[in-house]
């Protein structure tokens, strides 16, 4: 089977990649990554850096992603816009199935119609609960007990609102801080990409439905990341 893997350069990305990529190793790989993500809004000094640690990381243990498409047999595609000029780059590889982690864009029609069994997307968080970005902080910040992830369809341009596919949840680690949740969440996450990349064909034919409403979650003010600093908790 063909397969697109769609990410963001980012810590979280790079440690499900090196679990995932080698374990398909019988399917045909192509790697491509957002060149922008999240726009040029200006946010928080505290967000930016994060943002800062999340990107400029020591890749190990574990390969670069260039050495991870090299592995592959092919080579990392930047991507700046996938639904309109980039959408090319997806077509000429003639991808069965689009696997999204962490990619920083949203899909709409052009893009979505390429592949020939669909889109997947593992989002960090458990839905319909929490949509949108950061969920693990949101969470973290509403006192809840346990994070988790998401696999689900992507359908339309709507965000994280496609069927689910497979939830993992986890107890919430008291010593951990916002990165290190987010990051123990990815082997679980692969786990699900793997048991669905192995009974595609079949969920592929299964009917499709939007998720309830559920809630949206943008990114943090500054209020937001105080009184998450006044329960105790570090972002990185």
């Amino acid at each position: 089977m063909r397969i697109a893997l769609f990410y963001n350069r980012d810590i979280y990305a790079h440690k499900a990649l090196n679990l995932l990529t080698p374990r398909l190793s019988d399917h045909s790989l192509s790697f491509f990554y957002s060149t922008q993500v999240g726009g040029n809004v200006v946010r928080d000094i505290r967000l930016q850096k994060l943002a800062e640690f999340e990107k400029n990381f020591d890749v190990r243990p574990g390969r670069s992603f260039e050495q991870l498409a090299q592995s592959a047999g092919t080579i990392e595609h930047g991507v700046s816009d996938i639904n309109e000029g980039d959408a090319e780059k997806l077509a000429e590889v003639k991808p069965d199935l689009v696997i999204s982690i962490r990619f920083g864009q949203i899909f709409k029609a052009p893009g979505i119609s390429i592949p020939k069994l669909g889109i997947i997307n593992l989002h960090s968080g458990l839905l319909p609960a929490y949509k949108g970005v950061m969920a693990s902080f949101w969470s973290l910040l509403n006192g809840e007990s346990h994070l988790g992830t998401t696999l689900h369809w992507v359908t339309d341009s709507k965000i994280d609102s496609g069927q689910v596919i497979s939830q993992r949840s986890q107890a919430v680690q008291p010593d951990f801080t916002y990165s290190k949740q987010v990051l123990a969440l990815y082997e679980p996450g692969v786990e699900q990409i793997l048991e669905a990349v192995a009974h595609i064909e079949k969920l592929a034919k299964q009917p499709k439905v939007d998720l309830p409403k559920g809630r949206y979650y943008s990114f943090p003010q500054a209020e937001d990341l105080e009184a998450f600093e006044a329960a105790g908790w570090a972002l990185f």
